[in-house]
């Protein structure tokens, strides 16, 4: 892989003088301003230009009766910051007189986007942090002598512009790629056109076909504030990696409009060629969360947060040999060894899920060589804040298979080998008798989940097959869930019929109200006794849990139009993002497509077992016949080439007050406010306050935006229109 160094700028910081002195200190939130004028352009005005009035010059006193109004000079300001160098820009208060003139007036001054530039309070000397672009207001404010409080602003818009030449290009053959002929410059094959990113996570790697070696390349990348350019060599396979700090302020800086991405070619001292083009968004919001997975070359399960550059253990399962503490309710049967063996000696761990709270994981420990021929699955539950095991259910169960976590993880629902399911309490293993018991003995069922407010329990029904892990035909059903009351389900409905094909591994948007799931021919990706495999083809597609629509197929997140022959239809087990994020529902799940020319296989790409998790932005209302996904991207920080499935996403466990938040809903109270220090903590609910993005809210009204809406008990940005 090649990374682009369009990066390591070195700004240069000196405090800036204001205009009227230097000692002007910045308003509340700001830090140090930083100089260096070089490579810094502003335009909108002749800031600081002295002003007129009749019988006089210079600064007016504030308290002068004469002041009418108040005005910024100037008026807009638009503040290109090249390669990080930065300076300060200067803003004049202008009073308009009683009678006509005007003349520069002393005045307060603050910016109401602190997290792009800092303004000196008495100055008005604005200088950017220089590693974010957008938009803000810049304030005046002048008390009359009256007591009036009166005010003038301006409009101040800061762009980025970033350029390197690691290719060692002379300026004329730079000036080439302004003459290109009509021939292509190659083929893009990852990211896919139109794919919606979010920030929070870590850039992606753009790879082509079509170069040769030698070849030389200039790729630009333009979003409303940001433009990069870069002129690099990439031999074949081509491939280029976004540096991390060149995507990190194209992603903060973002305002989730249209981002234009070209790679232009070019023959080593020949000519250039017209430039392969797509489009991106980044979602203003950034993708929190931890997602679980199965690991299966490993055996365990892993967990990764969006933007870190690995996973990690979810937690120790504990040595293969050695029965461990707690030991399974009611004995192991004197097996020996108690368990089958990970790659690492450890008790193989498969199946899993977790709580939308993220307070605790339940998974399946494997013990399927047991002398008597049986196969051992009994759950386990996890505290996954202390990541220790705090239950084993029976060592012989059933055995179970899938299982599904209350939202506060209080109760467990898991299936069977028998089609069978039963409810137990998570903390104890303890089964509790249920509504289930009766419908298993006439209803083959598989794949329970509960949607995120705990109303509802989602579960592949009528299936028919070998086991909950391969089937080839069921109906998506609903209950209404009302668990650790005297009736836990009830009101048993048909979402879906699978008129011959199966309809499996059902999981919740975060409102509750949509349930996404696959569709296809069979319910496992890989499957049959030896090679060659069979595979599965599947698809996903979400319909709404009140049943007032029919199904919606995810074209986009499905690969329609890119993946063709052994990469399409091969799309498996999703799981929603338990909170949504800049606009958009986030769900991520298994494929074995190819991963651009960095993971291409040479035949059936889901029999060379090269399942990784990919992640797709779906618009949230979605209207039946019309696709509401989006191309999906690979999740990033996985190890390539290993396989990954059996992923689920939830919070991480929640924060008490006091602790360090970036979000509301990472905190315990529901709430993430400013510290006098400039941090972030969790706070106590505010009274008489409204909500923010990500804080607690219970409708719309709560929130401060009004655009906002109020989604799975969080405000959230309003998807795209």
């Amino acid at each position: 892989m090649r990374v682009l160094p369009w990066l390591g700028l070195v700004v240069l910081g000196a405090f800036v003088a204001g205009a009227c002195g230097s000692g002007d200190g910045e308003t509340a939130g700001g830090g140090t301003s930083l100089a260096g004028s070089a490579g810094q352009g502003a335009s909108g005005g002749s800031a600081g230009a002295a002003g007129s009035a009749s019988g006089g010059s210079g600064f007016l006193d504030a308290s002068s009766s004469e002041i009418e109004s108040i005005v910024v000079d100037p008026p807009t300001a638009t503040i290109q910051v090249v390669n990080g160098a930065v300076s300060a820009t200067q803003f004049t208060a202008r009073a308009n007189l009683v009678g006509g003139g005007t003349q520069d007036v002393a005045a307060n001054w603050s910016f109401d986007r602190l997290d792009l530039a800092s303004v000196t309070a008495s100055g008005g000397a604005l200088t950017p942090r220089g590693n974010k672009g957008g938009a803000g207001v810049v304030t005046a404010s002048v008390t009359t002598s009256d007591g009036t409080v009166l005010t003038g602003t301006a409009q101040v818009t800061i762009t980025l512009s970033l350029e390197t030449n690691t290719a060692g290009l002379t300026p004329s053959e730079i000036d080439s790629f302004n003459s290109p002929d009509s021939n292509p410059s190659g083929t893009f094959l990852y990211p896919y056109d139109k794919t919606v990113f979010a920030r929070g996570l870590l850039p992606p790697e753009l790879m082509w076909n079509g170069g040769n070696a030698g070849d030389q390349y200039k790729i630009t990348i333009h979003s409303t504030y940001v433009d990069l350019t870069g002129y690099v060599a990439a031999d074949p396979p081509s491939s280029v990696a976004v540096p991390k700090d060149w995507w990190d302020q194209l992603a903060e800086s973002s305002d989730g409009s249209v981002i234009n991405v070209a790679v232009q070619r070019k023959d080593p001292g020949g000519a250039a060629h017209a430039a392969m083009s797509q489009t991106w968004t980044i979602a203003p919001g950034s993708l929190r969360g931890t997602i679980y997975y199965w690991a299966v070359n490993l055996g365990q399960i892993v967990k990764l947060n969006p933007g870190a550059d690995a996973p990690v253990p979810a937690f120790d399962p504990g040595p293969y040999d050695q029965l461990g503490s707690p030991a399974p309710i009611g004995g192991y049967q004197g097996e020996s060894p108690p368990w089958d063996a990970n790659s690492s000696g450890k008790r193989c761990v498969a199946c899993h899920t977790v709580s939308r709270d993220g307070s605790r994981l339940a998974a399946l420990f494997s013990a399927c060589g047991t002398a008597n021929g049986s196969c051992a699955r009994p759950w386990g539950v996890v505290d996954t804040s202390t990541e220790q095991i705090q239950v084993l259910s029976t060592y012989n169960p059933g055995p179970a298979i899938f299982s599904a976590l209350t939202p506060n993880g209080s109760h467990l629902v898991y299936d069977t080998v028998a089609f069978d399911m039963l409810l137990a309490d998570a903390a104890t293993g303890a089964p509790i008798p249920s509504e289930l018991d009766s419908m298993s003995a006439s209803v083959n069922m598989a794949h329970p989940q509960f949607s995120p407010d705990g109303k509802y329990l989602a579960y592949a029904a009528n299936v028919q097959g070998g086991y909950p892990v391969e089937f080839s035909s069921s109906d998506l059903e609903i209950l209404d869930a009302h668990v650790g009351s005297g009736t836990h389900f009830g009101n048993r409905r048909q979402l879906i019929a699978g008129n011959g094909q199966e309809v499996a591994f059902p999981t919740f948007t975060p409102d509750s109200k949509w349930v996404i799931y696959q569709r296809g021919n069979y319910s496992r990706a890989s499957f049959g006794a030896t090679a060659p495999f069979q595979t599965g083809s599947n698809d996903l597609f979400m319909v709404p849990t009140d049943g007032s629509a029919t199904e919606i197929r995810l074209g986009q997140a499905n690969g329609d139009g890119v993946l063709t022959g052994k990469d399409s239809s091969r799309n498996y087990q999703p799981r929603v993002n338990p909170v949504s994020v800049g606009g958009y529902y986030w769900v991520v799940f298994v494929s074995p497509r190819d991963y651009g020319n960095k993971m291409a296989s040479t035949g059936d790409s889901t029999n060379e077992n090269r399942k990784q998790l990919w992640v797709a932005a779906i618009d949230p209302n979605p209207t039946p016949g019309s696709d509401p996904s989006h191309p999906a991207f690979r999740l990033p920080g996985q190890e390539l080439g290993a396989i990954n499935m059996d992923a689920y996403w939830a919070l991480e466990p929640c924060k008490q007050e006091g602790n360090s938040c970036s979000e509301g809903y990472e905190c315990c109270s529901g709430f993430c406010r400013e510290q006098p220090d400039g941090s972030l903590a969790c706070v106590p609910p505010p009274t008489n306050d409204c909500a923010r993005i990500g804080e607690t809210c219970t409708t719309a009204a709560d929130c401060c935006d009004s655009s906002a809406v109020c989604v799975g008990g969080v405000c959230s940005q309003a998807g795209p229109r």
